[in-house]
C-alpha cells in the first residue's frame, strides 16, 4: 500500500509530528514549504516532492495532483492547505485522513477524521475517532534514571499559541511561589521572558531553540505544562518518552490521556478560535508552585517518572503504528 504524507520541514509541531510519521512508516513525503515564515528542513525527506505554499492554496497544484493520483491513501495533520485538495482526492478515487487540532476544526469537506484525544470529541465531525498519536521511543533508548537531588524542571514554551496556551505566563509567576530548591529551565523559541525573583535554592534558565528536540529533555526530571487548552501536547509525549515526570493541569483531556500529576485549574473566559467559541482555563501560579513542590520528594518523582515511561512504551510507534497501518488499508479497501 502506498501511503501519502503531506509533512512540513520546520521545527514546529506539524513540523515534527510528520517528522516522526515519516520515521516510523513508509511514505510517500509531499513537503510544504511555508515560504517566507519558517526554515525548511529538506534533508529530512530525501525523494520527497516539494511544493510551495503561501497560505492560500499550493503554488502548483498541478504537481501535487499529479502526486496525489499515485497514492493509494494519503495522511496529513491539521490541514489539506488548499480548498481543492479534498476535490482532487475524491476524483482520484484516493481516502485522505486528518489528524485534527480541535481547535483548527470546522465543518467542512468530505475526510476521514482522526482526533488524537478526545477534547472536544462531540464537536467535531459525528465520524471522527480517537487515534492516538504515538511516541518516538526510539529517540530515548532509555529512560531518565531518578536521582536523589533537587528536581531539575523544564517548561517548553516553544514559540507560543494564542491565549498562552501552554500556560508559561503562569509557570513564570509561579517560580516567586517555589519553596523547595530545584532548577528550571525555560525552553522557548521566542523572546527570553523576565524571569521574577526567586527563594534561595531555585534557580532559573532560559533557553533557546534546540534543533534536536529529543534533546530538550535531557538533564531534566520533570516537565510542568499548566496547559489552558488543548488536545494533543507533544512535549507531554516527548517528556513521557524521555521518563520524565509530568505536572499538567487537571482539565479536559489531560488527565485521561496521560498519567499526569495534576494541576489544579478553573474553567475560565471563552474565546474565540477558528473552531468557535472555546473555554480557556485559569489556574494559579501558587497552585502551581504547590504540585511542583510536592515532586520535590524523590520517591513520589520516581513514581511518576515511572508512571511516565510506561505508558509510553503502551504508545509507542512500535506498538501503535501497526493499528495505524491497519486502519489506513481500511480506508483503501
Amino acid at each position: 500500500m502506498r501511503v501519502g504524507l503531506i509533512a512540513r520541514g520546520e521545527d514546529r509541531g506539524l513540523g515534527l509530528q510528520t517528522w516522526e510519521v515519516s520515521r516510523h512508516l513508509d511514505c510517500d513525503v509531499l513537503l510544504v514549504n511555508v515560504e517566507d515564515r519558517f526554515d525548511c528542513h529538506f534533508d529530512r525527506y530525501p525523494g520527497a516532492v516539494h511544493v510551495g505554499w503561501a497560505g492560500n492554496g499550493f503554488r502548483n497544484r498541478q504537481k501535487v495532483q499529479s502526486w496525489l493520483e499515485r497514492q493509494d491513501v494519503v495522511y496529513t495533520a491539521e490541514t489539506f492547505y488548499d480548498p481543492q485538495f479534498t476535490t482532487w482526492a475524491h476524483n482520484a478515487r484516493v481516502p485522505i485522513v486528518c489528524h485534527l487540532n480541535p481547535e483548527f476544526w470546522r465543518q467542512g469537506p468530505i475526510a476521514n477524521w482522526w482526533n488524537p484525544t478526545s477534547w472536544r470529541m462531540e464537536h467535531v465531525h459525528r465520524a471522527a475517532k480517537v487515534v492516538p498519536y504515538p511516541v518516538a521511543l526510539d529517540r530515548w533508548p532509555a529512560a531518565t534514571a531518578p536521582h536523589d537531588g533537587p528536581c531539575r524542571w523544564l517548561h517548553v514554551a516553544g514559540r507560543g499559541a494564542m491565549w498562552d496556551r501552554n500556560g508559561t505566563e503562569a509557570t513564570i509567576a509561579a517560580l516567586a511561589h517555589l519553596r523547595e530548591p530545584c532548577h528550571v529551565t525555560i525552553c522557548t523559541q521566542g523572546e527570553a521572558p523576565e524571569i521574577p525573583a526567586t527563594r534561595p535554592g531555585v534557580t532559573v534558565e532560559v533557553r533557546g531553540h534546540e534543533p534536536d528536540y529529543w534533546r530538550l529533555y535531557e538533564g531534566h526530571d520533570a516537565l510542568v505544562m499548566p496547559r489552558r487548552y488543548g488536545g494533543l501536547c507533544l512535549p507531554v509525549n516527548e517528556a513521557m518518552g524521555a521518563g520524565l515526570a509530568v505536572a499538567m493541569t487537571d482539565i479536559s483531556p489531560n488527565t485521561d490521556t496521560w498519567p499526569v500529576v495534576p494541576i489544579m485549574a478553573k474553567p475560565g473566559r471563552t474565546e474565540r478560535m477558528y473552531a468557535g467559541h472555546i473555554e480557556v482555563a485559569d489556574v494559579d501560579p501558587f497552585d502551581i508552585a504547590v504540585v511542583m513542590d510536592t515532586l520535590a520528594d524523590p520517591d513520589a518523582r520516581a513514581e511518576a517518572q515511572r508512571q511516565a515511561r510506561a505508558w509510553a512504551e503502551r504508545h509507542s510507534w512500535e506498538v501503535l503504528g501497526p493499528a495505524w497501518m491497519e486502519d489506513l488499508a481500511a480506508l483503501r479497501a
